[in-house]
């Protein structure tokens, strides 16, 4: 019995009060000092992120002294300067690039601008330009028209495209509606029968659904509806030919009623010549 309280007794021993109380001690010595290194870590990455950010936002390093601008094909570098001049000097980590945006796309060509900070001391600028589709005339005034039907400049010999369908706009309170319809009917037409969109010099809009189209070839104005107006003027082009219709021998035609083709031309006509395809509607002709 002895032996076996000697051998657990070993295992039994009383606990040491004062070693588990300086463990604790150190534990918690050492929590707190890992707490304090963390807090002291982190104001330091702050000051440093403070100082920097003054540094950056004061240095006269980074002050813009170049502006590199691509892009431009109509826009002039006058016109790209007198808003650009504006920004040289300005520190590149204040400049707000939202408002040097705003700024550009008041120029009357340029559709988007994409700009690009480079340290220490350029400002890079792309410039993407509208594309006109058409012209449109209000009153006196002719100006460029992009895909959307915007008006966004005057015509000018020294810039843009000048031979573009010209969309003529009579009530200038009905312009907006009148013209992206236009421009949607041009756009249209370009895609899906290009030979005869580039017979067109001039489009009028006909509320509500109709267009009076000027034809270069035929040399007369043609009235009809965007639904069906590549059909319709290919059988207008055979019936001028089964007549001997030359260019500056039609007045106008009406391709807008169902089946038929109205031909006014501009001297009398005794009889039309028959129609034979089956595809193309009978001719009206009406002196």
């Amino acid at each position: 019995m002895s032996a076996g309280f000697e051998t657990t007794d070993r295992f039994l021993r009383p606990i040491d009060a004062g070693r588990v109380r300086r463990n604790h001690r150190r534990i918690q010595a050492q929590r707190v000092l890992g707490f304090a290194s963390r807090i002291v870590l982190a104001a330091s990455v702050v000051t440093l992120g403070f100082w920097l950010w003054r540094h950056t936002q004061s240095d006269t390093r980074f002050a813009v002294r170049q502006i590199e601008i691509a892009g431009a094909v109509h826009t002039s570098r006058a016109e790209l300067n007198a808003v650009t001049a504006a920004y040289a000097g300005t520190n590149l980590f204040k400049m707000d690039i939202g408002r040097v945006q705003h700024d550009l796309r008041n120029l009357p060509w340029v559709s988007r601008i994409d700009i690009e900070k480079k340290l220490p001391d350029t400002l890079r600028i792309n410039i993407i330009e509208r594309t006109p589709v058409a012209l449109v005339r209000t009153r006196e005034k002719i100006a460029y028209v992009d895909e959307q039907g915007v008006a966004f400049a005057d015509l000018s010999p020294a810039v843009g495209d000048n031979d573009l369908p010209l969309i003529v706009i009579d009530d200038p309170a009905a312009s907006p509606a009148e013209l992206q319809r236009s421009v949607s009917f041009i756009r249209t037409l370009r895609a899906g029968d290009p030979l005869l969109y580039s017979h067109i010099s001039e489009v009028q809009p006909i509320a509500p659904d109709g267009f009076a189209l000027f034809d270069r070839e035929l040399g007369a104005r043609i009235y009809a509806n965007a639904g069906d107006v590549s059909p319709k003027w290919r059988s207008l082009y055979a019936l001028a030919a089964a007549d001997n219709l030359r260019r500056g021998a039609i007045e106008y035609a009406d391709l807008r009623f169902a089946g038929r083709v109205v031909i006014k031309p501009v001297h009398p006509i005794t009889t039309a010549a028959p129609v034979t395809a089956h595809a193309v509607p009978s001719a009206v002709i009406t002196n």
